[in-house]
């Protein structure tokens, strides 16, 4: 052999090459007996070493010499080689039951996202040692009995036990965690911001309303520390969907110091957490795993996405099942954090709660029909506002039921006796409970203003499940019994919803987390107007809206001015939708106050006209509103099988905010009709067609592919259902068959 001092790196390099082409290979490869290879002529270490980061030394250069060429390289390796056996020794301490969670300082390991990549081995080791599930003794918690581990696996077993497997995905979760988590200097903001919009949120979603008082909220309270990398990676996730719900809402100029957009930083963090914890089986089973659900809900609440908001909480219903939160007794629940204060059987409440809250909106089915949230020993110990959601949560339970069950407007038996129970409900509540809402002299943020929000949003609900109960009946047709006290019914809670609406905007229009108060008053304002439209429909009945219609045309007025704000401000296009929808309601209830008459007819999805309003409605078709013919629904546009040839079904849509909605533009001349037309029909093909699917938006689709979400569709079909009963004489039967369409149900008319 040469001496290695005589040899310059050319030849070396060029010994190398030579050696490899043939059954030759560096030590490191001959070593493990694996292949050689070079990516290139001139490359100096082969791939493998290259990606152990390991010394590549020629089989012609003497072992002995090793560390006289390669110097600090070797005793790099060295100290990596130490390194992986304390990571092994911690491992086996750690499976044994022998280790302590150990104290870090935290800015040592909070560092910049650029840097997680790079993580050593010995940070992994810790952060995968670390947090093991405990369980609290407290109420609705039980200490889960310890468990020895089935045995130590040595480096030569293939199949690693299930504690290793879940100690690997704890480090690699919080790996990518912390890799979107914000840089030191923007966590410590969110952190200062964050801690009483924290306390609000994880209040009023684990504690129940007896908890909920403003000596509780208003109490001093200590800002979390940062994260550190003991940290386990469902309180990681915890955070971070925190942090992303603080960017939601109003903050201090503090805010504006970070170091990236609100935007990118919310996304980056609710990503993370959502792909890492809340969607991972493995990460499910805790109280706390439950609750980072429960906020990303939440979230997508506040950002206007409520249909990701129902999968959310379905799955959060879903993962509580499983936990047995709505067994009575409830059994053991593990729980990691000791320091924990929730409540189990009112987080099982408000997951069915929200559940329901969103399946009305949506038109989607319950997820559950559990009543017991309305049992008086459930009610017993909770103030006036907890039992008041509670009572409410029932019966929308019985709309939901009534909803989903074939609809006659002759059968009012249902539909009367929720209208009574919700009347007993609403006596049932003391009087200072209805008083006007008053955010007068208040602070956003404070605890004043958070139980007069709630107060808000209590009463907003029961006004809208009085227009998701009466809706179907305020259409005039033949036989409904019900017709005037359901406008009624309909119109006074309308105006409800939107002078509430309007006193909550006039306070903060900043937050976006209001949503649901927003889009019922978008509800509100759609069904106060086509009730004056339907009015005007029946010209040989008394209108008994005539003195109000003026001051109704007032109030939606002034919530217009509120949702121009809101969309201005946020750049809402959710709000900005529905101020467009309202104005264009506004001008043909004017329309018809001055003659026009506005009327239902089967409709063909014939040519569009310039005296119509077109809403285009995903997976309903289109909703038509015309002078002189019918507020009717079509079909999408479809595409023969055999004109494909001529037209592609991958031609590009227009995006749902770029589509019409129709501009109503009126002639002069009102013609009149020979007789009354009901308001309301359906018409639709038997014919065999290929859907265009392709404009349809995905079905969890967010505000900006779908503004509304889906509750105009689910608005219009239940509003509807009262022309589609089999007991409607007058009208022409239709049976409708396509799944893409209303709720996929045939029905006939």
């Amino acid at each position: 052999m040469m001496n290695a001092s005589g040899v310059n790196e050319q030849d070396v390099s060029a010994k190398r090459r030579k050696i490899r082409k043939g059954t030759q290979s560096c030590w490191e490869c001959k070593r493990r007996k694996i292949r050689c290879v070079l990516l290139s002529a001139e490359d100096t270490a082969c791939v493998g070493c290259q990606r152990r980061r390991a010394p590549c030394i020629s089989q012609e250069i003497e072992v002995p010499m090793l560390e006289d060429l390669t110097g600090a390289r070797t005793r790099d390796n060295r100290q990596l080689v130490e390194r992986m056996a304390r990571v092994e020794a911690l491992l086996e301490d750690f499976l044994a039951g022998k280790v302590a969670v150990p104290s870090v300082p935290v800015e040592k390991h909070l560092v910049q996202h650029q840097d997680h990549q790079a993580r050593s081995a010995e940070d992994l080791s810790t952060l995968a040692s670390s947090q093991a599930i405990r369980s609290l003794p407290t109420a609705g918690f039980s200490p889960e009995e310890p468990r020895e581990p089935a045995g130590i696996p040595t480096l030569g077993q293939s199949t690693p036990s299930p504690s290793l497997a879940l100690s690997s995905l704890h480090a690699t979760a919080l790996e990518h965690l912390f890799a979107a988590f914000p840089t030191e200097e923007d966590a410590k903001i969110l952190l200062r911001e964050s801690f009483r919009v924290s306390l609000y949120t994880e209040t009023i979603n684990t504690q129940p309303h007896s908890k909920l008082t403003y000596e509780t909220l208003a109490a001093p309270c200590s800002i979390p520390e940062l994260p550190g990398p003991s940290t386990h990676p469902v309180l990681l996730a915890k955070r971070m969907l925190l942090f992303a719900i603080t960017l939601q809402s109003p903050g201090g100029e503090e805010l504006l110091a970070l170091s990236e957009p609100r935007s990118v930083l919310m996304c980056r963090l609710v990503t993370a957490a959502t792909t890492w914890v809340t969607t991972k089986e493995e990460m499910h089973g805790t109280v706390e795993s439950l609750v980072c659900i429960m906020l990303e809900g939440v979230y997508e609440i506040n950002s206007g996405n409520l249909r990701r908001a129902w999968v959310a909480y379905r799955r959060a219903m879903t993962v509580a099942q499983l936990m047995g939160l709505h067994r009575t007794p409830m059994p053991p629940l593990k729980c990691i954090d000791p320091e924990l204060d929730a409540k189990p059987d009112f987080m099982w409440f408000r997951i069915v709660y929200m559940d329901r809250y969103l399946s009305l909106l949506l038109g989607l089915p319950q997820g559950s029909t559990d009543t017991s949230m309305g049992a008086m020993s459930a009610l017993r110990h909770e103030p006036p506002l907890g039992k008041f959601e509670r009572l409410l949560t029932v019966v929308a339970s019985r709309i939901l039921e009534r909803n989903a069950s074939p609809f006659a407007t002759t059968d009012t038996t249902t539909t009367q006796s929720i209208d009574s129970e919700l009347l007993s409900i609403s006596q049932s509540m003391p009087a200072s409970f209805w008083r006007p809402v008053y955010f007068h002299n208040f602070t956003p943020g404070s605890p004043d203003t958070l139980l007069e929000t709630l107060r808000l949003a209590a009463q907003v609900y029961y006004y809208g499940l009085l227009i998701q109960l009466h809706l179907p009946y305020i259409v005039r047709i033949r036989d409904n019994t019900m017709h005037e006290y359901s406008k009624m019914t309909c119109v006074n809670a309308s105006r409800e919803i939107i002078t509430r609406f309007i006193v909550h905007r006039s306070f903060n229009p900043m937050s976006s987390c209001s949503r649901p108060v927003d889009l019922f008053a978008l509800l509100a304002a759609m069904t106060l107007l086509l009730a004056h439209i339907d009015v005007y429909h029946h010209r040989q009945t008394i209108n008994f809206l005539a003195h109000q219609r003026f001051s109704d045309r007032a109030i939606l007025e002034q919530a217009l001015e509120k949702m121009d704000v809101i969309s201005k401000v946020n750049k809402d296009i959710v709000t900005e939708q529905s101020a467009k929808l309202v104005r264009r309601l506004l001008e043909i209830e004017a329309d018809a106050a001055q003659g026009s008459n506005y009327t239902a007819r089967t409709d063909d999805g014939g040519e569009k006209g310039d005296e119509e309003l077109r809403l285009h409605i995903p997976y309903l078709g289109v909703i038509k509103i015309t002078r002189q013919g019918p507020i009717s629904r079509e079909p999408h546009p479809t595409f023969q099988a055999e004109s494909s040839s001529r037209t592609t079904p991958f031609a590009p849509c227009p995006h749902p905010a770029e589509q019409p909605l129709g501009q109503p533009t009126f002639p002069d001349d009102h013609p009149q009709s020979g007789h009354e037309q009901p308001m309301l029909q359906y018409h639709n093909s038997n014919d065999i067609t290929l859907e265009s699917q392709i404009c349809l938006p995905p079905i969890a689709a967010g505000v900006d592919d779908w503004a509304f979400q889906g509750v105009d569709m689910a608005f219009f079909d239940s509003l509807m259902k009262g022309t589609l009963s089999s007991d409607s004489a007058g009208f022409e039967q239709v049976f409708i068959e396509d799944g893409i369409l209303g709720d996929g149900r045939g029905r006939q008319t």
